[in-house]
């Protein structure tokens, strides 16, 4: 029954709102599969799913540039600009990638998927209530993670089940290897974070699923599963790149470097994959409330996604110093309490077990669930500029 209830309380999550608190195998692929169970129906192939992400991209966008608190001069708002840049820039890759039937999709996908992590994080700093950004920002969530997860080289691995081939276990040992690393990094950087309690919290997250990682069973499902799941913590680390002040931003920027690494390694997976393209017009359950309430023409999508592509959100130092500092004292960041991006239920996923959670990220694709469908995302195009 205690299960039942957990479970229960996922379907009210949100991809915008991801539950950082919960087990991470859980933090996509459940939520997805569990609000996929209630769509009663409604599916979408993947055409459909990056128009609505560009839909939803595109009126959150509108609804931000509307609201003066938002204005993307004032410093504290710059992060959250610059994330929303790089989901405008990765959705265009992805949009021109599958026209082409190139590997710029899929890139284009993972890279969405993690600025949109990071841009959860970016949105604290703003102190901002404008719930028309974050109802928008919430469909952009489901639209991209169910992209990434039903129309990507991992989803099409799963599909064909099997054995860890000599090579993924390889790469399956080295991500271990490095998320070994990157916790002796983290407890460094834990130290010196004591006087800032935003930063800590988003320490303690990425701790979390390094610690999850290292722990998984070597097999195809949390192989797939631990993919997902970089992404969101890559978009974490550069999230929280802005929360840290001067004196230590280069002790944290091995965390940032750590993100290249990866990456580097991952465009090596990814371009060895081959891809059936037939598998973009197959149909997958989507999420109940996937189309934005308003609506939006052709000419407003291209205009609102040019502005936040080629508008210049750049950072000085002293802004970034700035931000950094009003951040430490900022009870709202650190809480994220109020109107956050995140669901004050979020904790709740901490009732599930390590088993369950490997389980529940694994069986997605393999025909034992409704829609078949796995959830949660990565990053590759125009990373370097989320963080730095």
């Amino acid at each position: 029954m205690k299960k039942l209830v957990s479970l229960a309380l996922c379907l009210s999550l949100s991809l915008f709102a991801v539950a950082r608190a919960m087990k991470p195998a859980q933090i996509l692929a459940v939520v997805a599969k569990s609000d996929q169970k209630k769509s009663a129906g409604k599916k979408a192939d993947g055409k459909t799913l990056l128009d609505d992400a560009n839909k939803a991209l595109a009126a959150m966008i509108k609804a931000a540039r509307a609201d003066n608190g938002l204005d993307p001069k004032t410093p504290k708002n710059k992060p959250f600009w610059k994330s929303t840049q790089l989901i405008a820039k990765n959705l265009k890759m992805a949009k021109t990638g599958l026209s082409a039937k190139s590997n710029d999709f899929f890139k284009g996908v993972t890279g969405a998927r993690q600025a949109e992590e990071q841009m959860k994080v970016d949105w604290e700093l703003t102190d901002s209530k404008n719930k028309e950004v974050t109802e928008n920002g919430k469909k952009l969530g489901h639209a991209i993670a169910l992209l990434r997860t039903d129309f990507s080289k991992e989803a099409a691995r799963k599909k064909a089940g099997g054995e860890l081939t000599a090579k993924e276990k390889a790469d399956f040992d080295k991500i271990k290897a490095q998320q070994k690393g990157l916790l002796a990094k983290i407890a460094k950087l834990e130290a010196g974070a004591k006087k800032d309690k935003a930063l800590e919290k988003g320490l303690r997250e990425m701790k979390k699923q390094a610690e999850h990682i290292v722990k998984e069973p070597v097999t195809l499902d949390a192989y797939i599963a631990t993919l997902y799941l970089l992404d969101g913590q890559i978009g974490l680390i550069r999230g929280y790149e802005y929360y840290v002040d001067k004196s230590w931003r280069g002790d944290y920027l091995v965390l940032v470097d750590w993100v290249h690494t990866y990456e580097t390694s991952y465009d090596e997976w990814e371009s060895s994959v081959s891809y059936d393209w037939a598998l973009v017009d197959t149909s997958v359950d989507i999420y109940e409330d996937i189309a934005i309430s308003e609506s939006v023409s052709e000419e407003e999508i291209n205009s609102e996604e040019a502005y936040a592509e080629h508008e210049s959100f750049d950072m000085s130092e002293a802004e970034e110093q700035e931000v950094a500092a009003e951040e430490d004292t900022d009870e709202e960041v650190a809480s994220s309490d109020g109107d956050s991006m995140e669901d004050a239920s979020d904790d709740e996923g901490e009732d599930g077990s390590d088993a369950d959670s490997g389980n529940d990220a694994g069986d997605d694709n393999g025909g034992d669930d409704d829609g078949g469908n796995d959830n949660s995302g990565d990053d590759d195009g125009g990373g370097d500029d989320g963080g730095d």
